[in-house]
């Protein structure tokens, strides 16, 4: 939605897919965190798909409609020549090098309708216990399932 008017009209939720681990060519790398929405409920991160204001060094987040301020390290050197790696285009996925103390435990959230064929969800069953078997020791998972009830697991 283009505005906080038309967010309150929509009908159908909105989503995204994400896969874990999956294996991205010329994924962007940067060793500083990530510039966050400040709203209270939102912290998204700052993306292409933000509306940058040069003028008063200011973003909007695209999912709360936030307006916040650059951090001043990035406030005095962007332009639109010059851009942090977050919002070129060419990088809608970046990886973050924080340091180890400031990191929480990667966190997965799996979802599967379990309305399928035997031999589909024999399989749907395989690649699950394979992407668990490649997941850190130390990850939060979480599992939700969904057919004629939606059921969510928290697995330990």
């Amino acid at each position: 939605p283009s505005s906080r008017l038309d967010a309150t009209r929509i009908i159908v939720p909105l989503g995204c897919l994400y896969t874990p681990l999956k294996a991205t060519e010329g994924l962007q790398l940067v060793e500083y965190e990530p510039v966050s929405c400040k709203a209270r409920d939102c912290q998204a991160v700052l993306n292409p798909y933000c509306y940058v204001d040069f003028q008063s060094k200011t973003w909007t987040c695209p999912f709360c409609l936030q307006r916040n301020h650059f951090p001043p390290h990035y406030a005095e050197h962007i332009s639109e020549q010059n851009l942090p790696a977050e919002l070129l285009q060419m990088y809608t996925t970046i990886e973050y090098i924080i340091p180890q103390v400031m990191c929480s435990p990667p966190i997965f959230l799996l979802v599967l309708d379990i309305a399928l064929l035997e031999e589909e969800l024999e399989s749907a069953k395989d690649s699950l216990q394979q992407s668990l078997a490649m997941m850190p020791q130390n990850a939060l998972v979480g599992f939700i399932t969904f057919g004629a009830m939606c059921y969510v697991h928290e697995l330990a």
